[in-house]
């Protein structure tokens, strides 16, 4: 038997963060037994952002499906819109800004996985 799994992000219920932001996992440890990565859908509302965070050991890939906003680190300013897929390295203190009047939507990948996605 394969351990091929499907995830229908419509099964799964997305988690509501402050500011208004909500994310949804759908691949890790906990959801399908994943070993390395962990990724998901990140919906972060006008108005909202995702705040100031890093990741010790963790890359990051985020790719972003609609919306408007900002990739903000001490060095840098990225505009965000559909089509912009950027890749964070472990340590790189970030923030996700929505400057935009629609929802900010983007994927997000992590490798390795968040210990919150594990069992």
């Amino acid at each position: 038997m394969s351990g091929l799994k499907v995830v229908d992000i419509k099964d799964v219920e997305g988690i509501l963060r402050d500011p208004p932001r909500k994310s949804w996992i759908l691949v890790s440890e906990k959801t399908v037994g994943a070993k390395n990565l962990a990724m998901g859908v990140n919906e972060t509302y006008p108005g909202g952002m995702v705040p100031d965070h890093k990741h010790d050991l963790e890359e990051e890939v985020m790719y972003f499906i609609s919306g408007k906003g900002k990739f903000i680190t001490k060095d840098r300013e990225i505009d965000l819109h559909e089509g912009i897929c950027v890749y964070n390295p472990p340590g790189e203190v970030h923030r996700i800004v929505n400057t935009g009047d629609e929802v900010l939507k983007f994927v997000w990948i992590y490798s390795p996985q968040l210990e919150s996605h594990r069992k």
